[in-house]
């Protein structure tokens, strides 16, 4: 696998996995399969709908599906975050090259360029610059300055923990005074965040998890008056927190 390192705007470096010519291919005859069913089922509903307004209904048609070729992978990539259906499958998504999510301007521009990819039929230039191309981007990629990565799978909530981890956790909960209930003093969007920050802790670069681990632990020490302690650190009281929030998640399931 090809990785991609970047440097984001705040000075944190880390690397995507991007995705190869075969991924993306899949992914788009996924999406042309969705297009095609879509376009299938319109044209079955005008060809209904001819009898009464006759051959207005089949312009009608050409101009929808042209819309819905070209405004269907906009319409995806600004609603689900650079994702189609055949990427969101794939485990795929677009991001800006520099780390930052994709504005309009980037979805537009790299959609806009689509039907010249295509060129002269299936896949054309697309299929030869992303075989030729170092970080496998196609023309619009490489103007609208995108790129198709790999997103790694979190793990399960429940396999955050190592048993053996489990039972630092237990000495280190005798020693806190972290409050019980916490999972009903969170909001769900905070929930959410320390077992996500906790599912990917392992694959965060040092320097970027103590940081994470220390602004966490600072606002959980300021809202629930947990005292500083030297045998319990930042990430131990995050990763305590995380433990009392999937007992809690067990509790109720």
């Amino acid at each position: 696998m090809l990785d991609y390192p970047v440097v984001t705007p705040e000075n944190i470096a880390f690397r995507y996995t991007v995705a190869g010519p075969a991924a993306r291919l899949v992914a788009w005859m996924v999406d042309m399969l969705v297009l095609l069913a879509v376009t299938a089922l319109l044209g079955a509903l005008v060809a209904m709908s001819s009898y009464w307004v006759g051959n207005y209904a089949f312009a009608a048609y050409g101009v929808v599906s042209f819309l819905l070729f070209l405004g269907y992978w906009i319409f995806f990539e600004l609603r689900w975050q650079g994702r189609s259906p055949g990427k969101r499958l794939l485990g795929l998504r677009v991001v800006g090259e520099r780390g930052l999510p994709l504005d309009v301007s980037q979805v537009l521009l790299r959609n806009l360029l689509r039907p010249v990819d295509v060129l002269p039929g299936a896949a054309g230039l697309a299929a030869v610059f992303c075989s030729l191309q170092s970080h496998h981007r196609r023309l619009g990629d490489l103007v609208a300055g995108t790129l198709v990565i790999r997103e790694r799978r979190p793990r399960r909530p429940g396999a955050i923990l190592s048993k053996e981890f489990k039972a630092q956790l237990q000495a280190a909960r005798a020693e806190s005074a972290v409050p019980s209930q916490l999972a009903s003093r969170l909001s769900r969007a905070e929930v959410e965040f320390v077992l996500d920050l906790c599912r990917r802790r392992d694959s965060l670069i040092n320097s970027v998890r103590l940081q994470l681990f220390a602004a966490v632990a600072t606002e959980l020490r300021r809202r629930f008056a947990v005292a500083r302690s030297e045998s319990l650190s930042d990430e131990m009281l995050v990763l305590l927190v995380c433990a009392q929030l999937l007992e809690s998640e067990e509790a109720r399931s």
